[in-house]
């Protein structure tokens, strides 16, 4: 596994207040079938793919990720770019992929994430006579996890400070203070 940031040529789309730096993800056919796994069940979630701000489908979203990866899996390294926020949501993809894995050796084949079980027979075809070995797999899972961790630790910072450049309160006194408190009557 390899990462390397670039920029990205065109500019990054008005919704979103910081360059594009682009990660090249250059991953081993083994970690590309967790990866891919891994947003079949991201995109098997309701909701997974919009916007937290505003309800609406989010472009940078692991749909690319999924729809890129998928031709590719029969060569020996796959490689494909990822925004800061696609990089967290692949992080955050890789640990609940590692709970379904669980879940489905122990359920023996059964998931409630669409799709996920026709693409564990895909990708482990092994998987369709033994579901046990879903557990084997959720070792591989947590690894490519844990080895992408610097990357997604930098992207979680990127991502964060786009979210805070991009407020703009137009009271000084509603920076300081969270949207869920309550204000307090006084009489």
């Amino acid at each position: 596994m390899s990462l390397e940031s670039r920029t990205a040529a065109a500019g990054p789309p008005a919704s979103l207040r910081y360059a594009i730096c682009m990660t090249l993800m250059q991953l081993r056919n083994e970690d590309a079938r967790i990866a891919y796994l891994a947003t079949v069940y991201h995109l098997g979630r309701p909701g997974s793919e919009v916007n937290r701000d505003a309800p609406q489908k989010h472009d940078l979203g692991l749909r690319h990720v999924h729809d890129e990866v998928l031709p590719r899996l029969n060569q020996a390294v796959v490689e494909f770019d990822l925004s800061p926020y696609q990089l967290v949501r692949l992080g955050e993809a890789l640990l609940g992929v590692t709970n379904e894995l669980k879940q489905f050796g122990i359920a023996e084949g059964r998931s409630a994430v669409p799709r996920f079980v026709d693409a564990m027979h895909f990708l482990y075809p092994e998987s369709a006579e033994e579901p046990g070995v879903a557990l084997d797999i959720v070792a591989h899972a947590v690894m490519l996890h844990r080895r992408l961790g610097p990357a997604i630790a930098g992207a979680q910072q990127a991502v964060a400070r786009a979210s805070a450049g991009s407020a703009t309160p137009a009271d000084g006194n509603a920076a300081r203070r969270p949207w869920w408190r309550f204000r307090s009557r006084r009489s």
